[in-house]
């Protein structure tokens, strides 16, 4: 038994652990928060770096990993700016994933090698104001242009969409048929499409990550869009978005690993400094505590996410193990985040420290991409309950 990262994945994680370093200083973060502007410049560092090719396939011109390096990539670039890792998204998950698992030769043809070069970003849009957890239970429908000529027209509105005003195209889930699973279509709708708008939503935390209700007014989308053309894809949005869950679980759930490190870090080092200005008689015991507990749940976090990770990898379709680990991470990071606000005390609520921001932050992982309670229902489904 081996918990080792080889020495390719420990090279990656220095690379962007050196990108993270050179770009990501507390005052690039805490300009991000303010202004609340997508960072297109960070982005198009990022893939100066040739590190937006690394889960492509090498015919298209990336570097073939799977996802446990793509969780090393979020985890590390979520110690510094978790909103980072929602922009990088657009192209790592909602572009590379997406099109190359569910997209056809011409898709792939098309798309993969701009997104290898950072050239162009893809936003995911299937959530709804009122198709959330239930999310086949979408109301926007996307009907046969008449005259009849191939093409389609998108007609609905979607909630909560990231990128979806800054991205050159938005995977959009619409409806094609009645049946609830098995009439939706994924189109790849291009933004510049008239019918087409998005206006950001102001939000608790994540700011800068361009999140969007986007509204789609008559937008005619060619037979070409169909996500895996139109033999296949068809009516077969729902199956398409299923072999994407694993992946978005992990990768979320390394986000979490990534904020709980920084907030344990921070915790640590404020303890430290306020012990050597403590009276050595001073009872801290409950600060030690805080600490023990926050370091024992870090590590479990990290056990948990890479070993599911494996078997991901390895192909072993873990759905059991993935939802264990968005849940388990999700929860317990933001445990491990309140105790470090316990530490840090009335320093906690300054915006000096990033314990604050990461608590704001934490709690969108209880529920996007999949809540807790779908991830514990899933867990159940597993054990025949």
């Amino acid at each position: 038994m081996d918990f080792n990262f080889s020495e390719k994945q420990n090279a990656l994680r220095e690379k962007v652990r050196g990108y993270t370093e050179a770009n990501i200083s507390r005052a690039v973060v805490r300009e991000i928060e303010e202004r609340d502007e997508f960072p297109h410049d960070l982005v198009e560092k990022f893939c100066e770096l040739g590190l937006a090719r690394i889960n492509i396939p090498e015919a298209y011109g990336g570097l073939n990993g799977d996802i446990v390096d793509l969780m090393i990539v979020f985890e590390e670039i979520a110690k510094r700016s978790p909103v980072l890792c929602w922009n990088l998204g657009n192209i790592l998950l909602y572009g590379n994933e997406i099109i190359g698992v569910n997209g056809n030769r011409a898709q792939k043809d098309e798309y993969l090698p701009k997104l290898a070069r950072g050239e162009i970003m893809f936003s995911f849009a299937i959530t709804e104001p009122n198709a959330g957890s239930d999310a086949a239970s979408i109301k926007t429908r996307a009907l046969e242009a008449v005259p009849k000529d191939g093409s389609y027209v998108i007609n609905g509105g979607k909630m909560f969409i990231t990128g979806a005003g800054v991205t050159q195209y938005t995977v959009t889930f619409a409806r094609t048929a009645e049946s609830k699973y098995g009439g939706i279509t994924s189109f790849v709708v291009d933004t510049s499409l008239a019918g087409y708008s998005a206006k950001p939503i102001k939000k608790l935390g994540f700011h800068g990550s361009n999140t969007c209700e986007v509204v789609y007014d008559n937008v005619r989308v060619p037979p070409q869009s169909i996500l895996g053309g139109e033999e296949k894809g068809l009516n077969n949005g729902w199956k398409q978005e299923m072999k994407l869950l694993n992946q978005e679980r992990l990768v979320l759930s390394s986000m979490t690993l990534g904020m709980a490190q920084s907030s344990f870090d921070e915790a640590l080092q404020f303890a430290r400094e306020k012990m050597q200005r403590t009276d050595p008689g001073t009872d801290v015991q409950s600060i030690q505590h805080d600490i023990a507990e926050m370091a024992s749940e870090l590590e479990a976090m990290k056990v948990l996410a890479y070993s599911a990770a494996w078997k991901e990898a390895q192909g072993l379709n873990p759905v059991r193990e993935t939802s264990m680990t968005k849940y388990f991470c999700a929860e317990t990071a933001k445990q491990i985040i309140l105790k470090g606000m316990n530490v840090l005390g009335e320093s906690a609520s300054s915006m000096d420290y990033e314990m604050q921001r990461n608590l704001r932050e934490i709690l969108i992982f209880s529920i996007g991409g999949g809540t807790s309670q779908i991830q514990k229902n899933i867990i159940c489904k597993t054990f025949g309950l």
